[in-house]
């Protein structure tokens, strides 16, 4: 093989090497925002139950108080 052929695959494996590490970078911040976002999902559901919670609390002592004034009419 010529050298100007040698340096032209040299320069091939460069780029390659370049660009799987390239590839390899994203795919790790892929991985984080998925993660991050499976994090905000989970907390996101945990909040909605605790509201759901506080608000049969809050349907159950109005209806209690609705009794309590039908009781003293």
């Amino acid at each position: 093989m010529t050298e100007e052929r040698i340096a032209a695959i040299e320069d091939i494996l460069h780029k390659l090497a370049a660009a799987q590490q390239r590839s390899q970078e994203r795919h790790e911040a892929l991985t984080q925002t998925v993660e991050l976002l499976t994090n905000d999902v989970q907390q996101d559901t945990e909040n909605i139950r605790a509201l759901a919670r506080n608000s049969q609390i809050l349907h159950d002592s109005i209806k209690a108080l609705e009794n309590i004034a039908a009781a003293h009419e």
